[in-house]
């Protein structure tokens, strides 16, 4: 099916656009209801487009089971949560992290909501859903140590990328360490974006819900921004970062680059490390430093400390979990001086 959005055609899936064609009481196609609740996001590209590949996957599960979307209660929800749960409902098959899960219907009731407020349908199927559970406060993602990171940030200046010149992957690498960006900001970093103030290089980043932040490029990174620059491909992009084709940078080359990166870098089971990684490395790395919660927040783009917060709660519960004492009190003689090295937890 193809969703045409509010900046034009969006694939959904690859099935007929009959059920797209289905008219709504107030006259207007699902395919249209679809498109304006998608243009709702037009401050963030990034909502927008995870809503709009959970709302995908949503209405290819309907279309398999011969469901109509703006005829379904709440019975064909729930059984699409309880799905989703047994992992039928992600593209791999694979279980899906509760949070994932808890999202994805998350935009099927947004979508239900926007239709109830368009007067398409009387009430929202989703909206009495169960949602899974899960701790807010626990971040499953994994992050490198400052050496492995820098390890990563050196393996970089050298490496023959498939699509990447190697000026390209050690900016990139750059960036989503030492300034921490999202990897959706990076893939749509433009060349305008680039400028300087207080005698310095600064990039200005969108992120998300609108905000842009002015981050300035450290002058270890200013070199590597310079040397891509002069031998940047020629583009018909206004992209900052392009491939040697002169493409726009997208989110599975960065996430390909990461992962070969920490692989590189000896870190361990490196098919955990991802872009997101790179911002905790960059807030872990940054408090250890004595960088503020407050600034920390700022330049990480967080709409709250608390945010920040959670990205902190791996490390800190780590090096300070009091099991590092006790073992130290109980721990026989042989047994101490054989750890005597370890500094944990003072």
């Amino acid at each position: 099916m193809d969703i045409q959005s509010a900046s034009g055609p969006e694939v959904v899936g690859q099935r007929p656009q009959t059920q797209l064609a289905t008219t709504a009481r107030t006259g207007h196609t699902l395919g249209a209801l679809i498109a304006s609740w998608l243009g709702s996001f037009s401050e963030s590209a990034a909502t927008r487009g995870a809503y709009r590949r959970d709302l995908r996957e949503y209405l290819d599960w309907c279309t398999r089971r011969d469901l109509d979307p703006l005829a379904v209660r709440l019975p064909e929800v729930q059984m699409y949560a309880t799905e989703l749960a047994a992992g039928a409902g992600g593209p791999s098959g694979k279980p899906l992290a509760a949070s994932t899960r808890a999202r994805k219907l998350a935009a099927v009731s947004s979508f239900y909501t926007f239709l109830v407020r368009a007067g398409a349908i009387d009430a929202n199927p989703a909206r009495d859903a169960a949602r899974p559970r899960y701790d807010r406060a626990h971040s499953p993602t994994a992050s490198v140590s400052a050496d492995e990171a820098r390890q990563m940030l050196s393996t970089s200046r050298d490496y023959r990328h498939r699509t990447l010149g190697p000026q390209a992957a050690a900016l990139v690498m750059a960036l989503l360490i030492d300034l921490g960006v999202r990897v959706s900001e990076l893939c749509g970093a433009d060349l305008a974006d680039l400028g300087r103030r207080e005698g310095m290089r600064v990039l200005t980043v969108r992120m998300k819900g609108g905000k842009k932040r002015t981050r300035p490029i450290p002058t270890s990174v200013t070199p590597l921004l310079e040397a891509y620059l002069e031998q940047r491909p020629e583009a018909d992009t206004d992209a900052l970062v392009v491939t040697r084709r002169g493409e726009r940078i997208n989110r599975h080359q960065v996430y390909r680059l990461v992962q070969a990166m920490a692989a590189e870098a000896g870190v361990a089971m490196p098919q955990r490390i991802t872009p997101h990684s790179m911002r905790h490395t960059f807030n872990t790395i940054a408090r250890q430093h004595g960088a503020a919660l407050e600034d920390r927040r700022d330049a990480l783009g967080h709409s709250s400390a608390a945010v920040t917060q959670l990205y902190d709660h791996v490390a800190l519960s780590l090096d300070r979990d009091p099991a590092h004492l006790v073992s130290r009190a109980t721990a026989t003689p042989n047994t101490t001086s054989e750890a005597g090295a370890d500094t944990h937890g003072g």
